[in-house]
């Protein structure tokens, strides 16, 4: 049985503006390890080697506290945040976000490790060994789960997304290009994950 893991009663629906200076840096990833948020990505656009800004529409929920403290991050980084719009969310609701995660001990040991990751204020890629890179597909009927949240949160996880396709048209599927670190476990475990939902990946 999946694992649904909800952080609190508030989502924040923003639309956020990626520079170039940050296309290699794990933001959304930092957003969800370091302010403990769950994130879905409902539509975006990033392309590799490329000048231009990449643009991000994202579901985020968590505390009043904990949104609060990752857009402060994301104006840290100039990332320019448009169409900010928090809702409270009614307790029938709360469930809007469902991270899904397939081994509840490997979570349960994860959960801990991240908790420690969190009271760091920078990521160290170096010092993570272990380095995947691939593509996945995220069909429309997916849409509206934190896939990729679920590599962080529940597998401990640090993703870049290199480039990104996602239309707001939810009939079209969507593509992203990752780049993941961290043990050779949690990168098998991440995988393990992403094929049990049946999503196609091209390493």
């Amino acid at each position: 049985m999946a694992l649904s893991t909800i952080v609190d009663s508030m989502v924040s629906y923003i639309c956020i503006r990626v520079p170039l200076q940050c296309h290699t840096q794990p933001v959304l990833s930092q957003l969800i390890s370091r302010y403990g948020l769950t994130v879905n990505i409902t539509a975006a656009f990033l392309e590799g080697n490329t000048q231009d800004n990449g643009w991000f529409n994202l579901e985020i929920q968590g505390s009043f506290q904990q949104i609060e403290a990752g857009l402060a991050y994301l104006q840290s980084l100039n990332i320019d945040i448009e169409q900010l719009n928090i809702k409270i969310l009614a307790a029938e609701d709360r469930e809007k976000l469902k991270l899904l995660c397939t081994n509840t001990n490997i979570c349960g040991q994860v959960q801990s490790n991240q908790q420690i990751q969190s009271n760091t204020q920078e990521v160290n890629l170096t010092s993570k060994k272990n380095r995947a890179k691939f593509q996945v597909c995220i069909p429309k009927n997916y849409h509206y789960s934190p896939i990729i949240a679920g590599l962080v949160a529940c597998y401990g996880l640090t993703v870049n997304i290199a480039r990104a396709y996602l239309d707001i048209d939810t009939e079209n599927d969507g593509r992203f290009d990752l780049e993941i670190w961290g043990s050779s476990q949690q990168i098998i475990f991440g995988l393990r994950y992403l094929k049990q939902l049946g999503l196609q990946i091209w390493l």
